[in-house]
């Protein structure tokens, strides 16, 4: 059991290890990364342009008041106006960091159906068709966005675990590409999954470091496949490569 944190970590240098391995993989992953790359450029582009208006259009306090609404002013523009603006970076970055996820998603199911079939998978179903695709995505990253951020809102312990369960989501997004080619029922993907928590937390949790996840969220579904092959007793050995 103590094992399966560091094996969730070392599934995304396997990952790399995999695409370096077999080049039409390294170049499948060079799209998602260049994709990753535009929407957080977005993205930072627009915080840095307009957060001093977003945060005026929450609240314009007048900083010469006297009494208490000048004493709460002061802390708004002291304290809590910085504070908004890191709660509105994170929340900005994970929305692009899931957005980034669904557009991916034909991409990621394709590369997960290539793993399986070297796998040699007996059981492995149909791709889903491109809309079905895209909704039952649109569908996993609302849970995925939405349970996290409503831990923060429970003082102390849900910062603290906030972010393990974001890291966990995703963790799960990426192992249910592979998996839901062979169960199409969500339900006992989920529990199956969710028997291996640390295994999870090792795989997400590199994906929410700043920087680094641009880097590895490319090669996040091979090493996803990789972990659910693991669980399922089977390895990748493609013939004659």
């Amino acid at each position: 059991m103590l094992t399966a944190f560091p094996k969730g970590l070392a599934a995304h240098a396997r990952g790399i290890r995999f695409a370096l391995a077999h080049k039409g993989y390294l170049g499948l992953c060079a799209i998602p990364f260049a994709l990753a790359l535009v929407l957080y450029g977005v993205g930072f582009a627009v915080f840095a342009s307009h957060g001093d208006q977003m945060l005026a259009a929450l609240w314009s306090p007048d900083a010469q008041a006297g009494g208490l609404a000048g004493a709460l002013a002061w802390l708004y523009l002291h304290v809590f106006k910085y504070i908004l603006y890191v709660l509105a970076f994170v929340i900005m970055y994970f929305l692009f960091m899931v957005t980034a996820n669904i557009l991916a998603a034909p991409l990621y199911d394709h590369m997960a159906g290539r793993m399986l079939a070297l796998a040699g998978a007996s059981r492995q179903g149909p791709a889903l068709s491109f809309g079905r695709l895209m909704l039952e995505e649109i569908k996993k990253a609302v849970f995925v966005m939405a349970a996290p951020l409503l831990l923060l809102f429970i003082p102390v312990l849900g910062q603290v675990l906030a972010p393990a369960a974001a890291a966990m989501l995703l963790a799960l997004d990426f192992l249910d590409y592979p998996f839901c080619r062979e169960e199409e029922r969500f339900g006992v993907r989920l529990r199956r999954l969710t028997k291996n928590p640390l295994l999870l937390l090792g795989f997400g949790l590199p994906l929410l470091i700043p920087g680094l996840n641009i880097l590895l969220f490319p090669f996040a579904i091979l090493g996803g496949t990789l972990l659910y092959l693991d669980l399922t007793g089977r390895s990748v050995n493609p013939p004659g490569k």
